[in-house]
């Protein structure tokens, strides 16, 4: 099964904010796992990119050291740049892990 998701606004700031994401006009065929309201906590929409040796989450200990490198908040909904399978859950509080393929397409302005 293919599913896809688009935003219409994808922006990642600048090196000296620790690359920011902001992401807006979600549409898709699978919900918004990064900004999607489902646990408030793990949305990932305004975080900083944290990596192994750059943990900017607001989790107790280091998301990345467990997942790889993403804009966590308390960990993620979203993740499809880790070395288990990919994540991505916008409707449900559990947690699973079935993204067995991905690409990220940015079209520059």
């Amino acid at each position: 099964m293919w599913e896809s998701v688009e935003y219409s606004s994808f922006a990642v700031g600048p090196e000296s904010d620790k690359y920011r994401l902001s992401v807006s006009g979600f549409s898709g065929d699978t919900g918004d796992a990064i900004s999607a309201p489902v646990h408030p906590a793990r949305i990932s929409n305004g975080m900083q990119f944290s990596s192994v040796d750059q943990d900017n989450d607001n989790a107790g200990g280091s998301c990345a050291s467990v997942y790889s490198g993403w804009w966590f908040n308390r960990c993620t909904r979203s993740n499809i740049n880790t070395h288990h399978s990919g994540g991505w859950n916008a409707y449900t509080e559990a947690h699973f892990w079935d993204v067995m393929f991905s690409r990220m397409l940015v079209k520059l302005d």
